[in-house]
């Protein structure tokens, strides 16, 4: 097998995109929700993110993609990894960690103080504490859809 070849994403990976994460779901989510090429392209074209895929054999095999953002607490640019999916086929073969490595050089070239990633599964956390990240908090989400103020 070929080595990973990790790359900024390109317009035409937009549809492989959107298939991996649908494939990642399980196809769970409602119809309308696999639409996601023109979130995706719109994403390509925001210099605030980074989409990078990884090639094996010239096929996308991987995908991260990293938000910047203003941290006006810290006073500096940091980070975000949204996502990183691997193909289940292509795992423990060096590309998720291939991809981090991009992301980590394309973050300390744009002046990035702190890169952050979440995860709900256990086996991705342990991915990232190997890649160095620690445990530093809690994250907490509120859906926007739905009213859930509680007194």
């Amino acid at each position: 097998m070929q080595r990973p070849r990790t790359r900024l994403a390109r317009k035409e990976d937009a549809k492989i995109i959107e298939d991996m994460i649908y494939e990642w779901t399980k196809g769970q989510w409602p119809t309308w929700q696999r639409e996601r090429v023109k979130t995706i392209l719109k994403a390509l074209e925001d210099k605030n993110h980074l989409i990078l895929v990884s090639e094996i054999n010239g096929e996308i095999a991987g995908v991260l993609h990293l938000i910047f953002y203003s941290d006006i607490l810290l006073g500096s640019l940091n980070c975000h990894v949204n996502f990183l999916l691997v193909k289940e086929g292509c795992r423990r073969k060096g590309i998720g960690f291939s991809l981090l490595d991009e992301a980590v050089k394309q973050a300390r070239r744009r002046g990035a103080n702190e890169m952050h990633v979440d995860t709900i599964f256990e086996d991705a956390a342990k991915f990232y504490r190997k890649y160095g990240f620690i445990d530093d908090g809690i994250w907490l989400e509120l859906s926007l859809q739905k009213e859930f103020r509680k007194e």
